[in-house]
């Protein structure tokens, strides 16, 4: 019985270990926005895989290149510190601006959300899903990709802004980063709306 106890406890502290020794090797939020790279993922594409696919993603701290090689090659430019939000799109060698106007909704089929929408799934069918290496690492492709796509995802789909000069939102973290548990809670107007989900404090939400 004794025997059984040890060895349960054993585990319990073995798997603290590995979790505690994942946390520290997963890059921060910080990291992530400050870190400079470029990496590509190559996987067999179109005619019976003759034909291979690259995706590029080069990051210079704010600045982030998606490039999409294949039959018609695509590229996308955003500057997770600027605003306006924008994308810059460039396919057939012709070159477009798309604002953000507002989220993305099902029924928003403005520039900005299709140009986002080919980014995002680019980066999801391309380069996440053959990406080689550990995905908590800035040192393997999988974690250059994962973090360009953590970042835009905060910036274009939630609107925020990031900044070299603060510390950034969880970008883990679906939706907004949540107020401090020390924060006075705002009191709204009687007539003002129930959902807050559109505001951002610490960084802005444009």
């Amino acid at each position: 019985m004794s025997c059984s106890k040890f060895s349960l406890l054993s585990a319990m502290i073995l798997a603290s270990t590995f979790a505690f020794a994942s946390d520290l090797e997963r890059f921060t939020p910080k990291e992530c926005l400050m870190a400079s790279y470029e990496t590509t993922v190559t996987h067999k594409g179109d005619l019976w895989g003759l034909m291979k696919k690259d995706l590029t993603v080069k990051k210079n701290e704010c600045e982030i290149v998606v490039l999409d090689k294949g039959i018609l090659d695509s590229d996308w430019k955003v500057d997770v510190c600027r605003e306006p939000i924008h994308i810059k799109a460039t396919s057939k060698g012709s070159l477009s601006v798309h604002k953000r106007a507002g989220k993305c909704e099902q029924d928003n089929q403005s520039e900005f959300c299709e140009s986002w929408s080919q980014l995002k799934g680019a980066l999801e069918d391309k380069g996440l899903i053959f990406a080689e290496g550990e995905r908590e690492r800035l040192s393997t492709s999988h974690g250059k990709v994962y973090c360009a796509y953590l970042l835009l995802r905060k910036h274009l789909d939630d609107g925020v802004l990031f900044s070299k000069y603060q510390d950034p939102v969880d970008i883990y973290q679906n939706g907004l980063k949540k107020p401090s548990v020390e924060a006075k809670p705002e009191q709204n107007p009687v007539n003002a709306p129930q959902n807050s989900s559109d505001k951002v404090e610490a960084q802005g939400r444009f």
